[in-house]
């Protein structure tokens, strides 16, 4: 299957509209939650890769006989929705926040998840960046954190994907969970160990978006706003420096870009090459093929099979299909028809991107470092993973993305036709191509140096991972 095709629908800071809840009868809530579990059962293509049938039985059950009596409005069932679907473990099914009324305020502080841990992002309010949140109106910050992870989705039993989301939606998912208030008991501790108790009050929507990039661990920010690959040298170093923000831009210029960027390193006669991807949630896998194929020193593989579990679209009348020129039906029929059938799975083993998983004739000889983080996710994962596979040194954190399995493949948007909640779901699995087996079921691509965010970098505004590997390239 050729997988140009490639749904990357962005998670959005805040929906448009938010307050204003849809009061529902039992018989909707039922009926939309029917629905769901129909399309979750008969056509999720990881459903128990990590929630055996029986477990699944038990929370349907559970489900079914306590929590849906309890729901009255759209508001509760998406709520509901997310701890349920947060056991496939799968980050590109997505429960989008249901649209009602009015924006609240919102809690407004800027936030960074360190180790676990809360702290300010910005010195606004009076609080100094730095400063480690202990609790918000009585609730500490573990509390608070371990309660919004359902709302984030990741491949897997990774944390680093749904606290980097958890970060930039902070205010909205507050909301979801503790209610809207006119202010906020916040207790904290500065950097110079000051245990402070503080009131401060919501915020529009607007006045905190006004402060995202004023967040100290906004590293770089002509890089960050760059959605084409970017480059830029360190002379002293010999080091050329790519960020990839994203593999969603169309084939063709995309690939035209990163053939001239390579061209222009190689003119530069550039010893390092660092390549960063800690901000890349995915796009074109063509892309990352290509893009590793300027690094790779042999033929390479992205998988080694692809799996669906249906051949035809359940609830079909309540979906978006989001694939040009397909059918989910013809979808299935020109690519899995014929494939090995086990039970109600069938498996795909070939891969028509393979001709081009190939070493480019241009490629870079030097040494190459990779910045991967909680963000890196989809394709931009699958680029981490040829990386790994191939001994390339990363480093950072565990990607957002699955090391031996992800979905993503025939993406489709559910309307549930009562609540009207939205959600994205895959119907492709895709089990990669790795080479070290050892790695723990559950994990993201890890690090060959893990260099996670310290309360110091956040405090001076310094981007410890990369100053890692600049700092190492300075030995040599």
């Amino acid at each position: 299957m050729k997988t140009k095709f490639n749904i990357v629908i962005p998670v959005l800071l805040l929906p448009s509209l938010i307050l204003g809840q849809k009061q529902l009868t039992q018989e909707q809530i039922f009926e939309d939650y029917r629905i769901l579990k129909n399309v979750l059962t008969q056509g999720h293509p990881s459903l128990y890769e990590y929630t055996t049938k029986s477990q699944w039985d038990s929370l349907f059950a559970k489900y079914e006989g306590k929590k849906l009596k309890t729901i009255e409005n759209n508001t509760d069932l998406y709520k509901g929705i997310t701890e349920l679907t947060d056991h496939i473990r799968d980050g590109h099914l997505i429960v989008m926040r249901p649209q009602l009324d009015a924006i609240p305020h919102l809690f407004p502080l800027w936030l960074k998840i360190i180790n676990g841990r809360l702290y300010t992002d910005t010195d606004d309010f009076g609080i100094p960046v730095g400063s480690e949140i202990i609790s918000i109106d009585g609730i500490n910050s573990s509390a608070i954190r371990k309660s919004l992870l359902k709302y984030a989705p990741s491949d897997g039993f990774n944390t680093t994907k749904k606290e980097r989301q958890i970060e930039r939606e902070f205010g909205i998912l507050h909301f979801y969970e503790f209610g809207t208030k006119s202010t906020y008991l916040v207790e904290y501790k500065t950097p110079s160990y000051q245990l402070i108790t503080k009131k401060i009050k919501s915020q529009s929507f607007e006045s905190i978006g006004r402060r995202f990039n004023k967040r100290n661990s906004h590293f770089a920010k002509n890089t960050l706003r760059k959605k084409e690959p970017y480059l830029y040298f360190v002379d002293s170093l010999n080091t050329a420096v790519l960020t990839l923000n994203t593999f969603t831009l169309e084939v063709a210029k995309f690939q035209s870009a990163v053939k001239a960027i390579f061209k222009e390193i190689k003119r530069k006669k550039c010893e390092n090459l660092i390549i960063d991807i800690r901000q890349n949630e995915g796009g074109y896998p063509l892309n990352a093929i290509n893009t590793f194929s300027y690094v790779a020193r042999m033929p390479f593989k992205q998988r080694s099979s692809s799996e669906v579990v249906t051949a035809v679209l359940p609830e079909k009348r309540y979906g978006q299909n989001l694939v040009n020129g397909y059918t989910y039906e013809t979808f299935f029929k020109k690519y899995y028809e014929h494939a090995e059938k086990k039970e109600n799975q069938w498996r795909l083993t070939k891969d028509e991107n393979e001709p081009f998983m190939i070493p480019n004739k241009k490629r870079f000889n030097g040494k190459v470092y990779v910045l991967i983080g909680g963000k890196t996710f989809s394709a931009g994962s699958s680029f981490a993973l040829f990386c790994k596979n191939e001994g390339i040194t990363l480093v950072g954190e565990e990607t957002g993305g699955g090391y031996y399995t992800q979905t993503g493949g025939y993406p489709v948007i559910y309307t549930l036709p009562n609540s009207k909640i939205k959600i994205l779901i895959p119907f492709v699995k895709i089990n990669r191509f790795v080479n070290d087996k050892t790695v723990k079921k559950g994990s993201g691509i890890l690090p060959d140096k893990e260099v996670r965010l310290a309360v110091q970098d956040l405090i001076q505004g310094r981007d410890g991972q990369l100053h890692y590997i600049l700092e190492l390239l300075k030995k040599k």
